[in-house]
């Protein structure tokens, strides 16, 4: 399974099928029950986040929720269009960071910060970024 994406309209509603979707892509890649946990709760905060960042701007397209499983390891993108600048986040960026093995906050389409990058590497990946 290369690439799967999920494309869903910024409503809070939508995001426990994303977590859904992540948590079977975790499994799929063996994970363990715990790993699986860490990646459900880490996408499902990506994106919360995303849709709150919607609505604060009232941008109505679609969050994207991409999750790569190939090497060097389980890589989950969730970008916004939101235009909302940076801000101070610390609740979330600590969870995130608790969760997953790298967390990086990207440009989005139209503005900072709107491309939340999270990575696991697993039992059996190596560790290293490339």
């Amino acid at each position: 399974m290369a690439l799967v994406e999920l494309r869903f309209p910024p409503d809070a509603g939508h995001v426990r099928t994303a977590r859904l979707v992540a948590s079977a892509v975790a499994r799929r890649c063996g994970f363990d029950v715990e790993q699986v946990d860490e990646v459900r709760l880490a996408v499902g905060e990506a994106c919360a986040r995303a849709v709150r960042r919607s609505d604060d701007c009232h941008v109505t397209t679609a969050v994207v929720l991409r999750i790569d499983d190939e090497p060097p390891g389980l890589r989950v993108d969730v970008v916004d269009d939101s235009a909302a600048g940076p801000r101070e986040e610390p609740l979330v960026l600590a969870l995130l960071k608790g969760l997953a093995d790298v967390v990086e906050l990207l440009p989005g389409p139209a503005g900072p910060d709107g491309h939340v990058r999270l990575v696991w590497f697993g039992d059996n990946r190596p560790h290293v970024v490339g």
